[in-house]
This record gives C-alpha cells, structure tokens and sequence, in this order.
C-alpha cells in the first residue's frame, strides 16, 4: 500500500489507476517539453518513457509531491538534458543532420521555421529547458528554477542569453 497526495493508502489496483490517470493527463505535455528540448520525435518520445518508467518506480514521491504535474516535468527536464549530453558525447546528431538545409528566402518555404529551428539548436540545453518552461509553458521564473533544479538568478540568466543568441542568429540568417 501506498499513500496518495491526500494521505489515503492506495491499494495496488488502485495505484495503478491512479498512476494511469496521471500518465494519461501528462504524456502530450511532457511530449511538447521534451521536444522542444531535445528537438527529435525519437528521442523525445524516449525521454518521455523514461520518465515515466522514473515516476511509476518512484511513485511515492510522485503521490506525495504537492504537484504531480510539477514533479513529472522536473523528472522529464532532467532526463532530457541527460540524454542529450550523452548523444553529443557519442557524436549524435552528426554534424549534415544537426543542420538542416533550406533556402533562405523562399516564399513558399518554410524558410523562417528552418531558421528559427537553426537558431534554437544553438542554445545549450539550459538555456532551451528556460526559454521552453518560461516562454513556451508559462513557468514563473521560480518554478523554473524547481523543475531545473537551479536558483532563480541562474534561470534568468539562461533566458538572457537564449534570447541573446536566438537575436543574434535570427538576425544573421
């Protein structure tokens, strides 16, 4: 047995139920966080797995958590952060796959999505996880720094400079 947010022991069908409930309210979030972060359907459907194979071994926690949302998003940051430092450090994505090509000014391209998908592959993985929790998911800077497991001063300062170069690389292209 087990206790839920509100104290109650949960008994193991129970659990699960709950858990599933859970899983099946977060899973498109926590997709859109981690692609958004790592920039790959693969291994973001990957990380996405992950974490949830992290929030069903530790259920205690994610049942004990004040919020379940919050503490799957910190799990599924962390674990895409993880997992991209571990392909860079294999050589992954090659260099022809990491930079896709298209013409600069085409009118019916999708020239502007390409550059901006240019841009942001060129911030560090910090600086995606703060722009994407603050800009792309509405996180105060303080939940933030939670769910990057940083102070707020550190998350802000991620944001200054991903923005900073996403400037600097839009204006460039």
């Amino acid at each position: 047995m087990i206790s839920s947010a509100a104290g109650v022991e949960l008994s193991d069908p129970a659990r699960e139920q709950a858990f599933d409930e859970i899983a099946g309210l977060e899973s498109q979030r926590l997709f859109a966080v981690a692609l958004s972060i790592l920039r790959d359907e693969g291994e973001t459907e990957d990380a996405v797995q992950e974490t949830l194979v992290r929030a069903w071994r530790s259920q205690g926690s994610l049942f004990r958590a004040d919020s379940p949302s919050r503490w799957l998003t910190r799990v599924c940051v962390n674990q895409c952060i993880s997992r991209r430092r571990y392909l860079r450090s294999r050589g992954w994505p090659p260099l022809h796959l990491s930079e896709r090509p298209g013409s600069s000014r085409d009118p019916g391209s999708s020239a502007d999505v390409i550059d901006m998908d240019r841009a942001y592959r060129q911030l560090s993985l910090k600086q995606r996880a703060a722009i994407t929790l603050t800009y792309g998911h509405g996180f105060s800077v303080e939940e933030c720094a939670a769910l990057m497991s940083c102070r707020p001063g550190t998350v802000r300062t991620h944001v200054a400079r991903g923005l900073a170069t996403l400037r600097k690389e839009l204006k460039d292209a």
